[in-house]
């Protein structure tokens, strides 16, 4: 997943106003020790988000206990506490269950509330460029196309951004593994790859932050529980090595 800041200039905007006032320097103190814990909080999330995927919630939990023992923040925009106790909540979810469906979706609903509370504000998130992947063949280049869609729809719920969601679902609507294209490749691990393809015609008709939730939600699971059918690398209680 990639990974992004905020624009100090749009937290910038926010804060003058929050601070009432402040002198510009306290008001640039303010920005800096804000934008540096918003910076934190998404690489966390983000770390959680990773983990997940790869079915692994022992890896998972470490960023998600920092989420959930996190500090409040002084100086956070009017309207936006709300979203820090709903991140804690999200956080807990991961931390409190065995169970990687669980997790995530309590990890896209801590996603969305990234999106909820940048709505929320009025910030806009300073995202770099997703890219897809260099052509080539094999499975290993279908996962990465999976990444990159994976990666789109993630950057759409956090932006908020109608655009990127929708680029990313059509991302999603790419060929899936078939036993013709690929005959080394398991049934079960097929079957599971085609679930996720099966989820970007929803995707592409879900319009609200629930029902885009609910999609990333599964799509999160269904990559967790394909990396799990997995006997090499990735996948609950497998050797994290190449």
């Amino acid at each position: 997943m990639s990974r992004f800041v905020l624009a100090s200039s749009c937290i910038l905007a926010l804060l003058v106003v929050a601070c009432g006032g402040s002198t510009p320097e306290e008001t640039r103190s303010t920005v800096a020790t804000v934008g540096q814990h918003m910076n934190e909080h998404f690489a966390q999330v983000r770390e959680v988000e990773d983990a997940v995927m790869r079915g692994d919630l022992e890896a998972a939990a470490g960023p998600a206990r920092s989420l959930l023992e996190h500090q409040e923040v002084p100086g956070l925009p009017p309207g936006t506490l709300k979203y820090v106790v709903d991140m804690r909540n999200s956080a807990m979810g991961v931390t409190s269950t065995d169970n990687v469906g669980n997790a995530a979706v309590a990890t896209a609903t801590m996603v969305a509330t990234c999106g909820q509370c940048h709505a929320a504000s009025g910030a806009t998130p300073k995202m770099p460029a997703v890219t897809p992947s260099a052509p080539a063949e094999g499975v290993a280049s279908h996962m990465r196309d999976h990444e990159y869609a994976i990666n789109l729809l993630g950057e759409g719920l956090i932006g908020p951004s109608d655009t990127l969601w929708r680029e990313g679902a059509e991302a999603l609507k790419a060929a899936p593994l078939v036993a013709t294209d690929f005959p080394e490749v398991p049934a079960n691990i097929a079957a599971s790859a085609a679930r996720v393809h099966e989820l970007a015609d929803r995707a592409l008709t879900a319009t609200d932050t629930g029902a885009r939730v609910a999609i990333y939600g599964e799509l999160i699971g269904s990559c967790a529980a394909c990396h799990g059918l997995h006997g090499k690398v990735w996948g609950p209680g497998l050797p994290k090595g190449d």
